[in-house]
């Protein structure tokens, strides 16, 4: 649905010049969930915001559905926004309208629909994000979540077929962000809505992700599916976003387990591996103690998974081969 070629992007700061994007190519399929993730300052802003040209690349190809939105009339570009929902960190909300009002003014900007339409679209929204009772209300009377369901509504008011979430949560507490996340995902089950989210956090990514970019000094410096990423990174930039997450195995040889004989493992397992008794059977299998030393249960998206730091006094080329037998990755960190 999305392909972006070779996109590049300087600014001019103080009459010098500030690479933003450095040659990004990426495709992006219809129906996902899609995260690009990058500290503060890695260009992932300017990244989302050329996906409906509100920053426009100096070089390189936008193309939507196989159109090269780059190439399109000023008339031609605003029809095109209109299949683009945006919903913004902070919300961006009209203060002297309801929350009926707001999730109303996109559809009274595209002058397509007739009053009783528009009032059956926005009741419609507002069942979907749960705020039907707060439909008279104005967003100083509501919490930071309420306001975020708003825009999320008002972003799908003309039934958009891409969706681009700019740091969605990075204002709201946990428990709120949950709640969001959650909202986001049942909306692309339900709808097949494509989304395309940006954050610096590795956790909302784990959270609803298919897939992911890691954007570090305007450039794509790794993606794939998240469970891949997540668990096996390979750019320096992606490991250190992993460990702050904390929920990966992560190892410091010189000092917790320096002193440990035998080999260190990483084993991961993923799906139904999860849950069985895995290294029990394989120690027995080998007739060889095997010690868990460090590791992470959780789930990415609807996937559970487990990675473990153990150490095995025996054969590690035969424990990899019987442990990848029983469908789980096995790395050798040291012997």
């Amino acid at each position: 649905m999305i392909a972006l070629h070779h996109l590049n992007k300087t600014y001019r700061v103080d009459g010098r010049a500030v690479p933003a994007l450095r040659d990004i190519s990426l495709e992006i399929a219809s129906g996902e969930i899609f995260g690009i993730i990058g500290r503060s300052g890695a260009g992932k802003s300017t990244l989302l915001r050329t996906l409906n040209l509100l920053e426009r690349p100096d070089s390189g190809q936008v193309l939507l559905d196989g159109q090269d939105i780059s190439a399109l009339n000023a008339a031609a570009l605003r029809a095109q926004r209109r299949g683009i929902g945006m919903v913004f960190q902070h919300f961006n909300l009209l203060s002297h309208r309801s929350v009926a009002g707001n999730i109303r003014f996109p559809l009274e900007l595209a002058g397509e629909l007739s009053t009783a339409a528009m009032d059956a679209r926005v009741a419609e929204l507002l069942e979907l994000v749960s705020l039907s009772a707060q439909a008279s209300q104005y967003p100083a009377q509501l919490s930071g979540g309420q306001k975020q369901r708003v825009g999320i509504a008002r972003a799908l008011a003309n039934q958009p077929r891409l969706l681009l979430c700019d740091e969605a949560t990075s204002a709201l507490d946990p428990q709120t962000t949950q709640s969001i996340l959650q909202l986001l995902l049942d909306i692309n089950r339900r709808f097949g809505l494509t989304i395309v989210l940006i954050t610096h956090e590795m956790a909302v990514v784990r959270a609803i992700c298919d897939r992911v970019a890691v954007i570090e000094a305007g450039e794509i410096v790794e993606s794939g599916a998240v469970a891949e990423v997540f668990l096996h990174p390979q750019h320096a930039a992606t490991r250190s976003m992993v460990a702050e997450d904390g929920h990966a195995a992560e190892l410091d040889l010189a000092g917790k387990l320096g002193q440990l004989a035998g080999t260190l493992l990483r084993l991961t397992f993923v799906d139904a591996t999860t849950y069985e008794p895995v290294i029990a059977e394989v120690g027995q299998q080998l007739q060889v103690p095997i010690s868990i030393l460090q590791g992470s249960v959780g789930r990415i998206k609807d996937r559970p998974y487990g990675q473990l730091i153990v150490g095995l006094q025996g054969d590690a080329t035969l424990a990899q081969s019987v442990f990848s037998a029983r469908g789980v990755r096995c790395e050798v960190l040291s012997a």
